[in-house]
């Protein structure tokens, strides 16, 4: 019988580490799902979703964002879903990685999209192309 309880702790065990195990890399695969941002001809992909450069109509640069409400993918190093930002009545759509400052704030006709890449120099220099490519384009309509 002793057997039988030292067998039953030792699968018990088992089955707590392979669980945990499984929980830490689905936290590290959403860390590491915000995909660049690409900017070529007329449009700009965020996150899969393309965006004509015709239909932005700001873009702001944030030292800060605080998140509030909403819901989404929540992990210590992302945040990937529909927030509040900076006390805004609405929602927008968010992929930044925390911590890493600053944040691209882009307004769309129909939506405003928060976001940012890995390091402070790629994010601001997105940010440098897209405003190049937004004017133009609105000089050139």
């Amino acid at each position: 019988m002793e057997k039988v309880k030292k067998y039953g702790y030792m699968f018990i065990f088992m089955i707590f580490v392979i669980t945990s195990l499984s929980i830490n890399y689905l936290f590290k695969q959403m860390d590491s799902s915000l995909t660049s941002i690409e900017i070529r001809d007329n449009e700009v992909e965020i996150m899969y979703n393309t965006y004509n450069i015709n239909d932005i109509v700001d873009i702001e640069l944030l030292d800060e964002v605080s998140l509030s409400g909403g819901s989404g993918s929540n992990t210590p190093n992302t945040n990937n879903g529909s927030y509040k930002v900076n006390g805004d009545k609405f929602e927008s759509r968010v992929y930044i990685h925390k911590n890493i400052s600053p944040f691209i704030k882009l307004t769309i006709k129909d939506s405003v999209i928060v976001f940012n890449e890995d390091n402070e120099d790629k994010t601001r220099d997105v940010y440098n192309k897209l405003l190049t490519n937004v004017k133009l384009n609105n000089s050139t309509s």
